[in-house]
């Protein structure tokens, strides 16, 4: 177990994808009745935690011997009122994980299971986006309570002009054919209320366009919530993405790598390449089922089929999800790794091994 320095950061600006940071959801619903009756985990210390995919370092690998490129880490905060001390952390299976994990949470190891089963579930994710992580759960029976798949402030305030762009086609039919004169600020107030956790009062004019009721009012904005989302993802990192595919011939390397070393480099790229057109093509192809619907519903008023829509497509979150949480992994890897021109460059071993991770991580799932 080890010390982390200032947990303050991953409140304001960490990613969706990368952090499910739980003590912010029990700083902000610990009074309502659903955070105590339907948890994350069962434990309350381990309930407000903070969990976060982390890429090891070639130095930190030892540390998870069976794990693969990408591990969770959970950080257990030292002081809840003031995030700037740090936390200590365990990552989820390193070398004396579960006697490390009860002696933080002082569990018997009959008490552990249901916990224990919820960290692998995670684990076995490529990232913590909301949508993804809760279709994960429901389908190994584990329902938490809504305000626990929210999205960060950070990417939040980042979508918010997406989310109004995307929004406005139905805040026009649920306000009538007078659209040129809907008010600006409205818009905007009703892209925040969609983004946040919990529908409210504010979409009660789209929940009357929708049709919707109770609770499947709050699981179909969360669905319209989640494509947004992954459209927003989609949006800004596959341009990324492609230029990443271009700048990879560009990486100056240490030395005068061998020929095999070099043959090798040729052929991941290669496949990096065709994997991020195939990769393209299955996120356009799941995000088109949604803009047929929602254009469906906003030029023909065709309601009823939406709502079904709505309601059926989690299952669609754990391709979408899986997809664009390695796309982000890798966007974001490569900007930190590559941030600037190395003057010494990158040993050749190193680079291939990041070829292969990413050659792996945007292959096809079965």
């Amino acid at each position: 177990m080890s010390g982390i320095r200032n947990l303050s950061a991953l409140t304001t600006s960490a990613s969706t994808s990368r952090v499910l940071n739980l003590h912010i959801v029990a700083e902000t619903f610990s009074e309502e009745p659903e955070y105590g009756t339907s948890p994350f985990f069962r434990d309350s210390q381990l309930n407000q935690a903070v969990i976060v995919k982390h890429r090891f370092r070639s130095d930190e690998a030892y540390l998870v011997p069976k794990g693969g490129p990408i591990g969770t880490k959970i950080i257990f905060p030292l002081d809840r009122s003031d995030l700037r001390v740090g936390g200590q952390f365990i990552f989820v299976d390193e070398t004396g994980y579960k006697d490390a994990l009860m002696n933080v949470l002082g569990y018997r190891v009959d008490d552990f299971e249901h916990d224990l089963e919820t960290l692998q579930l995670l684990n076995k994710l490529p990232s913590l986006d909301p949508f993804l992580v809760r279709e994960q759960l429901r389908r190994h029976n584990r329902f938490p309570a809504d305000c626990y798949f929210s999205i960060s402030p950070a990417d939040t305030a980042r979508m918010l002009k997406f989310t109004e762009t995307e929004m406005y086609p139905l805040i026009r039919l649920a306000f009538g054919e007078g659209s040129s004169d809907i008010n600006p600020d409205l818009v905007g107030r009703l892209a925040n209320a969609l983004l946040s956790t919990n529908a409210d009062t504010r979409l009660e004019p789209l929940r009357l366009t929708l049709g919707l009721e109770g609770i499947q009012f709050r699981d179909g904005i969360f669905s319209w919530r989640g494509f947004i989302f992954y459209k927003w993802q989609f949006s800004e990192n596959m341009a990324t993405l492609s230029k990443i595919a271009s700048e990879m011939d560009s990486i100056k390397i240490k030395g005068r790598p061998d020929r095999v070393s070099r043959d090798l480099a040729a052929d991941l790229k290669k496949v990096i390449r065709d994997n991020i057109r195939a990769t393209a093509t299955n996120c356009s192809r799941v995000l088109a089922l949604y803009d047929d619907a929602f254009l469906d519903l906003v030029q023909r008023g065709h309601t009823a089929a939406f709502r079904k829509f709505l309601l059926d497509a989690p299952m669609l979150f754990v391709d979408l999800g899986h997809m664009m949480g390695m796309v982000s992994h890798i966007v974001s890897y490569w900007r930190y790794r590559f941030r600037s021109a190395e003057k010494g460059g990158i040993d050749i071993e190193e680079y291939l091994d990041i070829l292969r991770e990413f050659a792996l991580g945007l292959a096809p799932r079965r």
